[in-house]
């Protein structure tokens, strides 16, 4: 997998959640102005809250323009075995189910999901994680081949990092 390709994947990606969140946005917009919303009493909230949800949603949509803009200027640097796990690290990790994962370390956009198709033509599901995540955080630093713990609400998780590019 060429970085590029991952990083236009994702880019992609935040676009197309971008755009759903605009139109959930317009959509709760619409709805809290509609001549049919307007409370009666005071305990007719509905229009209210329907503009709380289209202020939320008009937040997500800034969130992904700005995941999409600090993406698409991140330098994508190379890592090798000697070469410490650091922004824009693809990293393959296995946990102790021998359940293998492929996270992308960015500056945002912790937990969004996307495919991009491998150099032998299989799908790949990458997941972006942030140094700030407890995984994030336990990886930054860390070598093809050490294994990391993380401590999540009394239990421990183990992760053998097994490849980084």
């Amino acid at each position: 997998m060429d970085k590029s390709d991952i990083r236009e994947a994702l880019v992609a990606r935040l676009n197309t959640m971008k755009l759903a969140a605009m139109r959930a946005a317009n959509q709760a917009r619409e709805t809290a102005t509609h001549s049919e919303t307007v409370a009666r009493s005071k305990y007719e909230t509905f229009g209210l809250e329907a503009s709380y949800l289209a202020h939320g949603q008009t937040q997500r949509v800034e969130e992904f323009a700005r995941s999409q803009q600090a993406f698409s200027e991140l330098t994508l640097r190379e890592f090798d075995v000697n070469t410490a796990i650091a922004l824009s690290a693809v990293v393959v990790i296995l946990d102790e189910k021998d359940v293998e994962q492929t996270l992308f370390i960015g500056p945002s956009g912790g937990g969004v999901r996307f495919s991009v198709t491998s150099n032998v033509g299989t799908d790949v599901e990458i997941m972006v994680i942030t140094p700030v995540s407890p995984l994030g955080a336990a990886l930054i630093g860390a070598l093809m081949n050490d294994v990391v713990t993380i401590s999540i609400a009394d239990t421990i998780k183990t992760y053998e990092i097994i490849q980084v590019f």
